[in-house]
């Protein structure tokens, strides 16, 4: 990925956490109700091309993420458990796998920040149900902040791929 990417993501990064914290559960509706646009007008573009099934399935999806949005947000939290959870295990299998050089100190602790942070969203989004969800979303909010400042220390510290 190439710096400027790096740094766009790490901004939007930090914008997704600071949006989880100031519109908490209205966030994941807002969320739901933009992926179902996205998905109604993938399902038009391909009804233009001729590919019915795919775009009838599109459509009828969008449509219903954009009326039962604030519905399904228990799921979406799960859900974003389960990628954030396997996100970070992933970076981390491939850290330990291809070794951490001859990094030290901050630099090593920085390099394992990534996949720690992606870990413990996963954790604490998972067991959502057993506090406050104003306390999940400013607590997953400022990790969301946390993961985009490392993306973004990490564009500027490693060289370009």
């Amino acid at each position: 990925m190439k710096q400027s990417e790096k740094i766009i993501t790490a901004v939007l990064t930090m914008v997704f956490g600071i949006l989880l914290m100031v519109l908490q559960n209205k966030f994941i509706s807002i969320l739901m109700t933009i992926v179902g646009v996205c998905f109604i007008v993938l399902g038009v573009v391909d009804f233009f091309r001729r590919t019915t099934p795919p775009a009838i399935v599109k459509i009828v999806s969008g449509l219903l993420l954009i009326i039962c949005g604030w519905a399904v947000v228990e799921a979406v939290l799960y859900v974003l458990a389960a990628m954030s959870l396997i996100a970070g295990i992933l970076f981390l299998y491939d850290k330990v796998k291809n070794g951490s050089g001859c990094k030290k100190g901050g630099y090593l602790l920085l390099e394992y920040a990534l996949p720690a942070l992606c870990i413990v969203i996963g954790i604490v989004l998972l067991f959502h149900a057993l506090v406050s969800k104003k306390f999940i979303f400013i607590t997953t909010g400022f990790l969301v902040i946390l993961l985009g400042g490392v993306i973004l220390f990490n564009a500027f510290t490693e060289e370009e791929n």
